[in-house]
């Protein structure tokens, strides 16, 4: 017997057929058991595992992400009160931030009209709050600015802070847009 092209077309697509009509079903089991035995990687798992792998390339994508932390502060040295010398003299921070990285939604470079630089930062409804409380407390005292181990800014509260936004004003338009980065961790490695 002498076998054609399509003779031989006709029993590869019958071989092939049989094949994945008999195989499909133990293909799906297999699947499935191997699905069954996957781990699926809970939100903050998986956000740190991105976090790592951004951390662990070495490109761009590397970034360093500072502590950032404002603490009440006031100019007269006082009990459990962490002295910070600064270029006209000593500011002396409460040990504990009233607010952190996690109470802040944005930061940004900001000027006014009169060519005034600052760090302007949106605040949590939770942060705002607590700002609003501390702040009507403290008319008179320190709101100190602290990026790292850096005193970044210190400005003196004058009134009540009841919007949800802070301006911290530095002296440049450079600094502002450093501190800012520096705020989100958009600076590269």
């Amino acid at each position: 017997m002498r076998l054609t092209v399509s003779t031989c077309q006709a029993i590869q697509a019958t071989t092939m057929h049989l094949n994945t009509r008999y195989s499909t079903p133990v293909l799906l089991a297999v699947l499935l058991a191997l699905a069954g035995c996957q781990n699926i990687p809970s939100a903050s798992r998986s956000a740190s595992t991105a976090t790592h792998a951004a951390a662990s390339t070495g490109t761009d994508a590397t970034r360093v992400v500072q502590p950032v932390a404002i603490y009440l502060a006031q100019s007269a040295p006082g009990d459990r009160l962490v002295a910070v010398p600064v270029p006209d003299g000593t500011v002396y921070l409460h040990a504990r931030p009233i607010l952190a990285r996690e109470d802040l939604t944005e930061a940004a470079a900001l000027s006014d009209r009169q060519g005034g630089h600052f760090v302007g930062l949106r605040l949590t409804p939770a942060g705002a709050e607590r700002l609003s409380a501390v702040s009507r407390q403290n008319i008179g005292n320190l709101l100190a600015l602290v990026i790292g181990r850096e005193l970044v800014a210190a400005p003196r509260i004058s009134s009540v802070l009841d919007r949800g936004i802070l301006a911290f004003e530095v002296p440049s338009a450079e600094a502002a847009t450093d501190i800012a980065a520096r705020i989100r961790g958009d600076v590269p490695q």
